[in-house]
């Protein structure tokens, strides 16, 4: 009997084996394999890179604001990776970076009723305009590394760095002598000589990079045929290098071989075309490019400029008086010129530009990939990937 089980038992066994090793090799699908992908050097870019690839370029080609109030003066900081203004409301110096976060208080003091800023070449120094009174203005020095505002002397009323080590270079009328000069000094008046007499009111400053020379002409005016001037440091070797452009307005290039001249060719014009002349006033040619040159801005090289163009302005308009008064208001579109064949690119395409942007004093980050503006509507801080 004990026998008999056993077989039986062994029997059943042996069967229920057979049937799972059947539904195992003859039914069950296969498991689906575990594809290990191949390396991104084997021919294809792994999908990780390509998405890392595209978030860097979404600001590319778009128009954002960096601030959510009205700033003065910005400009790119030291680091290269922020930028210094001073804002709008109480005139502190504030600095932020390029998404529009981190802002931080560089310096307390505060400065009312700003007119101009004038940053040195190492941005630790600024020098900022303010009103002062009916029709009377006042310059400060703010020093950085100190934390100490200076004033500076009376008389002056137009002022520019002389990139020469911390030397400015300003405009001096004595009202004794009712005469106007044109000074160098240190900031604090100190070490003052004259450079040459000059016979107009308002006057535009500006050294001509790599070089001893100061260039200076009448400020930009519809109803005044320029006539921009050279003289170096010492006084010496003055001539004219610019004359009978109405409303001039020049922007010289790093390297100081050529200046980028907006103006009109009539008295009281509607049009300002941007040019371009050699640093003694030759090759005088038109980029047939309708923009003023406080629109504008060298590339580090020389061999670029980008510029936002103004539309949307009416043929009554007296240019640049108007623009530079508040009395227009333009609608920009952004190009980048390059100066050896006056080819034109557009920066972004104008059905992109999501709002209407009158542009002033742009600058560039140091790799040249993102252009800085200020917006004259809403006085904020923009930035537009290029």
């Amino acid at each position: 009997m004990t026998k008999r089980i056993f077989a039986i038992s062994t029997l059943v066994l042996v069967l229920l084996v057979g049937a799972i090793f059947v539904y195992n090799f003859a039914f069950k699908k296969p498991a689906t394999p575990t594809v290990v992908p191949k390396a991104a050097d084997e021919g294809k870019a792994s999908a990780t890179p390509a998405k890392t690839q595209s978030a860097a370029n979404q600001t590319s080609g778009t128009i954002t604001a960096i601030s959510d109030n009205p700033v003065f003066g910005a400009t790119l900081a030291p680091d290269g990776s922020t930028v210094y203004y001073f804002t709008s409301d109480n005139g502190q110096l504030n600095q932020i970076d390029f998404n529009g976060k981190l802002e931080k208080v560089v310096s307390t003091e505060e400065f009312q009723s700003l007119q101009q800023v004038l940053w040195n070449k190492p941005k630790n120094k600024v020098i900022v305009k303010r009103a002062d009174g009916a029709n009377k203005s006042k310059f400060l020095l703010l020093d950085l590394a100190s934390k100490t505002v200076t004033p500076i002397k009376n008389g002056v009323d137009s002022i520019a760095w002389s990139g020469l080590g911390d030397k400015i270079i300003y405009k001096y009328y004595d009202p004794k002598t009712k005469k106007r000069t044109l000074e160098v000094s240190d900031p604090d008046g100190k070490n003052w000589r004259k450079i040459t007499d000059v016979n107009f009111v308002g006057i535009s400053i500006s050294p001509v990079p790599g070089s001893s020379d100061i260039s200076f002409w009448p400020s930009p005016d519809a109803y005044t045929a320029t006539a921009a001037s050279l003289i170096n440091f010492s006084g010496e070797n003055k001539r004219d290098i610019l004359k009978d452009r109405f409303g001039a307005d020049l922007l010289w290039s790093p390297d100081g071989k050529y200046a980028a001249v907006s103006s009109s060719d009539q008295k009281g014009g509607h049009k300002t075309d941007l040019s371009l002349m050699n640093s003694d006033g030759g090759q005088f040619h038109s980029f047939n490019f309708f923009t003023f040159a406080k629109k504008c801005v060298w590339s580090a090289d020389s061999k670029f400029i980008f510029c936002a163009m103004p539309g949307n302005i009416p043929d009554s308009a007296i240019l640049p008086n108007d623009w530079q008064s508040g009395a227009v208001q333009t609608a920009d579109t952004f190009w980048k010129i390059e100066v050896a064949t006056g080819k034109k690119e557009r920066l972004i395409d104008a059905a992109k530009i999501n709002g209407s942007f009158d542009a002033l004093n742009p600058f560039l980050s140091q790799d040249e990939k993102t252009f800085f503006f200020t917006n004259k509507a809403d006085g904020k801080l923009y930035k537009m990937g290029i």
